[in-house]
């Protein structure tokens, strides 16, 4: 027999005869190892690709990222009241009359006045209010006009106007900003001499000009 038969032979004997013992053994250090990993919380290689969020100490499952309190921001701008002013430098020759029927010197006839017309000495035509100029135009009943659209669905009208206007269609204007002049152009009411034709509406309905014009000199 060799010297290493005989050797296993003794192992052999000896983890026969003390087999129980080295289970208790290999049970405690399981046992210490299973604690040591717990106490450390290292189970395994680490995912470095897997971010880790650590909850902060007062962090108590509510949402901390909330806007700001609102009510320190400064408030939002009034919106600019529309004040209409008189668009010429002078006075009223025929008022505004939509269901009275007024009489019409150049047509010979009676009929309704759908907007006010002025005279002045000075001849010049003025933006009522600020706006866009939406038309601009000729035809022998107004004779030559602008027409101009603002906020809140108003729309300007300027009939009888010369023929050298000073905008055109799709022009921004200001208050006041000239338009163009006062003439006889228009042929409905040639007869009245130079004059301005002025009618306004809202959101689409005709409206007496002189219950919404601010009637002062520019």
């Amino acid at each position: 027999m060799s010297k290493m038969t005989a050797a296993a032979k003794k192992v052999g004997a000896f983890m026969k005869k003390n087999a129980f013992y080295l289970l208790i053994v290999l049970c405690i250090a399981s046992v210490a190892t299973v604690i040591a990993l717990a106490a450390t919380g290292d189970f395994g290689p680490s995912d470095s690709g897997t971010p880790v969020i650590n909850p902060s100490p007062d962090d108590s499952g509510q949402n901390t990222d909330t806007d700001p309190d609102d009510s320190d921001k400064d408030p939002a701008p009034d919106k600019e009241t529309l004040s209409f002013q008189c668009p010429v430098n002078g006075t009223v020759s025929q008022e505004y009359s939509d269901t009275v029927l007024v009489w019409n010197e150049t047509l010979a006839q009676f009929q309704v006045h759908a907007g006010v017309d002025f005279v002045a000495d000075d001849l010049s035509v003025f933006a009522s209010e600020k706006g866009t100029v939406s038309e601009v135009g000729y035809d022998y009943l107004n004779g030559h006009y602008v027409t101009v659209d603002h906020e809140d669905g108003y729309q300007t009208r300027y009939y009888s106007l010369d023929e050298n206007l000073q905008v055109e269609k799709g022009d921004t204007v200001v208050k006041g900003q000239l338009l163009g002049t006062m003439s006889a152009s228009r042929g409905s009411e040639s007869l009245a001499g130079n004059h301005l034709h002025f009618e306004m509406s809202k959101d689409g309905k005709t409206v007496n000009p002189l219950e919404v014009l601010i009637l002062e000199e520019k």
